[in-house]
């Protein structure tokens, strides 16, 4: 009877140890959710991952994030106002201006035009990087890295004349994105007429001529999707293509200083690892375009420049309301653009 007693007790305090650290354990684990849009076996699902995997290793499991690819739990709009509301924790996707018009920062015209000022712009202290976090404070989100998908340009079905230059007058027809203001006045300053078409009737839209041509993607955008009716592919640098990682303001504020930092280390690596390899990939993608016969057109600096400056000097001041003025001028200041 004593023993069975002693048994009891021995297994009441085994059971309470448990228990306690079982406890213990979940007061110090944080067990988050990251979404993204990206498809499994991509550059850019391979990266959140690999983010996981390296912040739980810092961390000694404190923070185990949990990656849910190819926008399982929601589309990238729907996903953005989760983590804005702390119903999902972190992402790595686009930032949406549907919230606050500021975010358009992201694919304004010719902020960049390189990849070396894209990563300079974009990693930790570079001016674009700088805006984007300053602007999401208002949403309850906290930037912490980049992952760059490649430079901008545009595909079109017929040859494009003296592409290099933004004064000719053009009888193409490009598409524009709907809300594409940006790169609508853009592409009409060199000369082009737009018309918006959703996404899902692009496709078609270019086969049948409706449009001519299309704009706001990357070189792999166009291997992925309209590779069999491309007959031209010009490499504009307009914009960086960009995947933001961020996370709710308050969930990051509640880890410890020591896990907050190796959230940033983590996603400041990966911003800079794929800095080093975007140029190679999209090179890795135009080749494929030649090797289709497809007729790929860049430009050297010189000619690059001068494509920026007509936009920063024509263009930016009639989407000046995209960002906002105060955006602007910021933008202006970093890039050495007088008023």
């Amino acid at each position: 009877m004593i023993r069975k007693a002693v048994t009891n007790q021995l297994l009441k305090i085994a059971v309470a140890a448990v228990t306690t650290v079982l406890a213990t354990s979940l007061v110090h684990a944080e067990s988050l959710r990251l979404s993204t849009l990206a498809k499994p076996g991509s550059a850019a699902a391979a990266a959140a991952e690999k983010l996981a995997k390296e912040v739980k290793e810092r961390t000694d499991g404190r923070v185990d994030i949990q990656v849910y690819p190819a926008s399982q739990l929601g589309d990238w709009t729907e996903v953005h106002e989760l983590v804005s509301q702390g119903a999902l924790d972190m992402a790595l996707q686009p930032l949406s201006s549907s919230f606050d018009k500021r975010l358009a920062i992201s694919w304004f015209p010719y902020s960049v035009t390189t990849y070396a000022s894209a990563q300079k712009a974009m990693t930790k202290g570079g001016y674009i990087d700088g805006l984007v976090d300053d602007i999401i404070k208002d949403e309850n989100l906290k930037l912490l890295g980049v992952f760059g998908d490649g430079m901008g340009g545009a595909g079109f079905i017929k040859d494009i004349p003296d592409p290099a230059n933004p004064d000719v007058k053009r009888d193409l027809k490009i598409r524009i994105w709907p809300g594409g203001t940006t790169h609508r006045y853009m592409m009409e300053r060199f000369g082009f007429s737009t018309v918006t078409v959703p996404w899902a009737d692009l496709y078609t839209g270019m086969q049948v001529g409706v449009v001519d041509g299309q704009i706001g993607g990357t070189p792999q955008l166009l291997i992925d999707n309209f590779k069999d009716i491309t007959k031209t592919w010009v490499q504009y640098n307009d914009h960086f293509e960009a995947n933001w990682i961020f996370i709710n303001r308050d969930t990051f504020d509640g880890l410890s200083p020591e896990d907050q930092q190796a959230l940033i280390d983590v996603s400041q690596e990966i911003t800079i690892e794929r800095f080093k390899q975007v140029e190679a990939d999209d090179q890795k993608f135009l080749q494929e375009m030649r090797d289709a016969g497809i007729k790929v057109v860049t430009f050297d600096d010189a000619q690059l420049e001068h494509l920026a400056d007509t936009v920063r000097k024509d263009v930016w001041p009639q989407i000046a309301d995209e960002i906002g003025q105060d955006t602007l001028d910021r933008l202006r200041k970093a890039v050495g653009v007088m008023n």
